[in-house]
C-alpha cells in the first residue's frame, strides 16, 4: 500500500505543478483581457478552484516526504524517550484530525451534490468538483499519516 500511495502522490505532485502553470496562464489571460476592457466573469473563480486543487493534491506528497513546515526547536532538545512519545502522540492526533477532516469534507461534498450547490454569479460554477478534490486530497493525506503511524508504532519509523 505504501508503494501505491507513493506513486500516486508523486503523480499528483507533478500534476499540481502543471496546475500552477495553468493558474499562471489564467491570471495572465485575465490581466491581458482587462487591458482591452474584456472580462471573463468565471475566470477568477476557476483560478481559485484550480489553486485549491493544487493545495489538496500536493498535501499527501509533502507529508510523505516530511516537507511540511514544523518547529523542532524544543523537540530536538528533549530526551529521546520523550521525543518518541511526543512524536507518536503527534501521529495519533494528526491521524484523528485527518479522519475528522475527511468526514467533514465528505459531508460538505455530499451536501454540494444533493443541493446542486454553485457559486453565485453570472455563470454559476458547481462546487462539487472542487469539494471532491478536497475530500480526495485529505483522504490521501490521512492514509499517508496512517501508514506513518503504523510504521512508527511497529518501530520502523523515526
Amino acid at each position: 500500500m505504501k508503494r501505491v500511495l507513493s506513486l500516486l502522490n508523486r503523480f499528483l505532485a507533478e500534476l499540481s505543478g502543471w496546475l500552477l502553470t495553468l493558474i499562471t496562464f489564467f491570471l495572465v489571460l485575465n490581466f491581458m483581457l482587462r487591458l482591452f476592457e474584456v472580462s471573463i466573469d468565471w475566470l477568477l473563480e476557476l483560478t481559485t478552484f484550480v489553486f485549491v486543487a493544487v493545495i489538496y493534491l500536493g498535501l499527501a506528497h509533502g507529508e510523505e516526504r516530511d516537507e511540511h513546515i514544523k518547529v523542532n526547536f524544543i523537540l530536538g532538545r528533549l530526551p529521546d524517550g520523550l521525543q518518541r512519545f511526543l512524536t507518536g502522540f503527534n501521529y495519533l492526533i494528526t491521524l484523528g484530525m485527518g479522519i475528522l477532516l475527511v468526514y467533514a469534507a465528505g459531508l460538505s461534498a455530499w451536501e454540494a451534490y444533493v443541493g446542486n450547490e454553485t457559486l453565485p454569479g453570472t455563470y454559476p460554477l458547481p462546487t462539487l468538483p472542487v469539494k471532491s478534490i478536497i475530500v480526495f486530497g485529505l483522504l490521501l493525506f490521512t492514509l499517508v499519516i496512517g501508514v506513518k503511524t503504523y510504521e512508527f508504532l511497529k518501530g520502523k519509523g523515526r
